[in-house]
């Protein structure tokens, strides 16, 4: 026996009204949980200070945001470090502590320092502007860290190296070369950011 016609649609109608009614809720709960700042966010200057923290909040959430200020120092809201990433509010900045003990956090969850990485691109701009060093343009920052990306493709092969000092493993001081070759990459990806954001 052939199902009517009728009764099909109305099956499928109330399946897709089901499939509404979740994703409904579902961009409900996205934008409660972040508080409309993944939704809704600000242009920020880059780099700075507001930009790192919010690049913290959207790795940690308010939640972890909460977690890493209480473990490190004392307990705070997030919504004071979100009032403190909103570039529009002039008076709220956040405390050296607390940035330190959030970029903590950070780098437990994805190895990434969003706060210490503004700073150090905020110090690197001033120099730039203050000192008498010419500042680099975009074929020149593209061609430098073609070559520090070579570097340090280099500098993980040979730490990486059987026939290194640890073998495989790799040993305190190659430890330290690695690390700061991923200095050098990462000042260079701030110097490009930089000139990209200045670029008219």
């Amino acid at each position: 026996m052939k199902t009517p016609l009728l009764i099909v649609l109305c099956k499928v109608v109330k399946i897709q009204a089901c499939f509404l009614c979740n994703y409904n809720v579902y961009l409900h709960t996205i934008y409660v949980r972040n508080e409309g700042l993944a939704l809704v966010p600000k242009i920020r200057k880059i780099p700075s200070i507001e930009q790192g923290l919010y690049e913290a909040i959207r790795i940690l959430k308010d939640v972890g945001i909460e977690d890493a200020v209480r473990k490190y120092t004392t307990a705070k809201k997030a919504s004071l470090f979100r009032n403190c990433a909103d570039p529009d509010l002039a008076g709220h900045n956040i405390q050296h502590i607390d940035s330190v003990a959030i970029d903590k956090e950070c780098l437990n969850t994805d190895g990434s320092h969003p706060l210490l990485s503004s700073h150090q691109a905020l110090l690197k701009k001033h120099v730039d502007e203050n000192v008498n060093v010419r500042q680099k343009n975009l074929p020149d920052l593209i061609n430098q860290l073609a070559i520090i990306i070579g570097e340090f493709q280099t500098t993980i092969h040979k730490a990486q190296s059987p026939d290194g000092p640890g073998g495989a493993k790799l040993t305190a001081e190659e430890k330290i070369k690695v690390n700061d070759a991923i200095n050098r990459l990462d000042l260079t990806l701030k110097e490009l950011k930089i000139v990209i954001g200045e670029e008219k």
